[in-house]
């Protein structure tokens, strides 16, 4: 048995098989999931920038669904300009709560926050 190892498989009993080549196309494959994320995207419309609604409970972070009366009662946007262009952080209820996220801001992130009344 020792021997058969170190000598190995002699040559007319090797078996000789050439490579596969295989022929992968990406964008080929990925056709069909491309085309049906457009027409989803067509049927779903424009879109919308809705701000989301967060608060925290004892230390993590809820996301909660907006209801169309939350988002009548919005009365300022919070927008913050960055070098992509401004990006609109939330809205709040009242002139009160948006002051507080601009000054807070401005304190840890060392940024300017323009507050914008929505009516």
């Amino acid at each position: 048995m020792g021997r058969a190892f170190r000598e190995g498989v002699s040559q007319e009993n090797k078996i000789r098989m050439r490579p596969k080549q295989r022929s992968w196309k990406p964008l080929a494959d990925l056709q069909g999931l491309s085309g049906r994320t457009k027409s989803t995207g067509n049927e779903m419309g424009p879109l919308v920038e809705v701000p989301a609604m967060v608060r925290i409970e004892n230390e993590k972070w809820v996301f909660e669904r907006i209801s169309q009366e939350t988002l009548n009662h919005l009365t300022h946007r919070l927008v913050i300009h960055e070098s992509s262009g401004p990006r609109t952080l939330g809205a709040t209820l009242d002139l009160d709560t948006a002051m507080q996220v601009a000054q807070g801001m401005a304190r840890t992130e060392g940024s300017v926050v323009l507050i914008e009344p929505l009516r």
